[in-house]
């Protein structure tokens, strides 16, 4: 019985076609994935690059994310010279009467203990964040899902996930940088 199953599921596996999912090459071609400064995926990891040559390869940036339900978090990372060596993670409540933030659960990682927290966004950097973005969020099926990709002036990435068609709350998968400053 298990080699039937096991036979069934690689038959299913390699019957299934791929065609809606976007190669990685012609992501820069597709007009939903230019964002308000009008810069495709693919400009944007070369600007990317280019300021990252000019600036070094040392910055912060925050995540930030909110629930319907008045739940959110931030998370902030620093990176030195290309390798991540902080998070700092806080959960919070919005006050519905005066709209502060509670804050509900904290953590501050370092080095020696990066990422042992679930909670967060992963600690990335830029660059991981663009290779997750064109691996896992820009290449899904675009007939069952709203892509966004989105930059600001500079053409630093900003915002880039999906949306499943027809999800009501809290659906979005992907980036969302909110705040970035280079370290000098």
């Amino acid at each position: 019985m298990k080699k039937l199953i096991f036979i069934v599921a690689i038959g299913l596996f390699f019957s299934c076609e791929r065609s809606d999912v976007i190669p990685e090459n012609e992501l820069s071609q597709l007009t939903p994935l230019v964002g308000e400064s009008g810069m495709p995926y693919a400009e944007s990891i070369d600007n990317w690059n280019a300021l990252k040559s000019i600036n070094g390869n040392s910055y912060t940036y925050q995540t930030t994310s909110i629930s319907w339900i008045n739940l959110g978090s931030i998370t902030e990372l620093k990176v030195v010279d290309g390798i991540v060596t902080s998070r700092i993670y806080q959960q919070f409540l919005i006050n519905e009467t005066n709209g502060e933030r509670e804050i509900i659960d904290s953590y501050t990682e370092t080095v020696d203990n990066l990422g042992v927290n679930e909670n967060g966004t992963l600690p990335l950097t830029i660059d991981e964040l663009y290779s997750t973005c064109a691996s896992e969020y820009l290449t899904v099926n675009v007939n069952n899902n709203t892509i966004y990709f989105e930059t600001v002036l500079n053409g630093l990435m900003t915002l880039c996930g999906f949306v499943p068609n027809g999800c009501l709350d809290d659906c979005y998968m992907g980036v969302r940088m909110n705040s970035f400053d280079w370290i000098k």
